[in-house]
């Protein structure tokens, strides 16, 4: 908490700590993370999936879901809403 140089927002802290174990806890449900994510559904450009992510993981947003989709290959589109 004391280096300016990293992140020092206990929410923040806590909430990287909480996703790191939902990741470890999904890789050892479904193999994998792609593979929880292939079993969701991907309709309406993955509205239900952000939604899902959204509450699996804390302080992910929908647009930083869609980022991190893109990020591991997932066919987002940019919502036209």
């Amino acid at each position: 908490m004391a280096d300016s140089g990293i992140i020092r927002n206990q929410k923040k802290i806590l909430a990287t700590i909480h996703n790191a174990k939902q990741f470890q806890k999904i890789g050892k449900e479904f193999g994998s993370f792609q593979k929880h994510l292939d079993g969701l559904d991907k309709s309406k450009n993955y509205s239900l999936v952000i939604k899902e992510l959204g509450k699996i993981f804390k302080r992910l947003g929908p647009s930083s879901a869609r980022i991190f989709l893109y990020s591991v290959g997932e066919d987002v589109q940019h919502p036209t809403e």
